[in-house]
């Protein structure tokens, strides 16, 4: 059976594909001839195949939140409406300044018409009607980052790192150090959005600062998230894809 995992973008995509690597035993797999998903790395866009036993998992960083609608109805659709190519679909995306109920809304749209029924951190089955006019059950699984509160991945992450003592006083600085400084930095911490980049920016600069110029999957992958209670809280939903 496949799987398939849509995330906001590549940053999401690697941490996800690193955690359950770790945590359940996926490993990285060769594209699968049948299911031809093109990424436009240019974009931002990711597409990789992990497998487990008989399984396989796709896990799609689709290069910003606002290209949801676009990456599934151009890239996805036609593959699931003509071969029902996926049993189980995630959307994980970040929480930000919305609402549940603004998230649910948001997702219908975004997948119709695979998509009708969502809930937060719950899988939920839905179904729709193939190519050959069948219909066809789909297990759905929408979790907003972090669980519960407004917020990003960074946000996330940052709680993670602050479960260890001599690290938690480093993030309440480093996020004191980017609050006292945005009054000057406004041209480049114009969102809160970024301000939570720049909290976790810092704070890795001061953990690692021989891999400041690293890549991001470098940093992601330099920390046992594996280890993280706060992470297994939040994604323990994801594992059962």
């Amino acid at each position: 059976m496949n799987k398939l995992i849509l995330c906001e973008g590549k940053t999401d995509a690697i941490l996800l594909s690193y955690y359950l690597q770790k945590t359940c035993g996926w490993a990285y797999h060769q594209p699968l001839k049948n299911i031809n998903i093109k990424a436009d790395d240019a974009k931002g866009e990711s597409a990789y195949w992990y497998k487990k036993d008989n399984e396989f998992l796709l896990i799609c960083g689709v290069g910003g939140r606002d290209k949801f609608r676009s990456f599934f109805s151009e890239k996805l659709l036609p593959a699931i409406i003509d071969s029902d190519a996926f049993s189980k679909i995630a959307v994980v995306t970040d929480r930000d300044q919305k609402s549940e109920e603004e998230m649910i809304t948001d997702l219908r749209r975004w997948f119709t018409p695979i998509i009708t029924e969502v809930k937060n951190n719950s899988w939920v089955m839905n179904h729709y009607t193939n190519s050959y006019q069948m219909k066809v059950e789909v297990d759905v699984l929408m979790l907003l980052i972090p669980l519960g509160s407004q917020g990003a991945l960074e946000t996330l992450l940052l709680e993670a790192i602050s479960e260890q003592v001599e690290d938690r006083e480093i993030v309440t600085q480093s996020k004191e150090f980017v609050d006292k400084i945005q009054p000057l930095a406004k041209r480049y911490l114009a969102t809160q959005r970024l301000k939570l980049k720049s909290y976790l920016g810092v704070t890795w600069a001061i953990q690692s600062p021989e891999k400041v110029f690293s890549f991001i999957d470098e940093q992601l992958k330099s920390v046992k998230w594996e280890d993280s209670m706060v992470l297994a809280k939040c994604f323990q939903q994801l594992k059962g894809i």
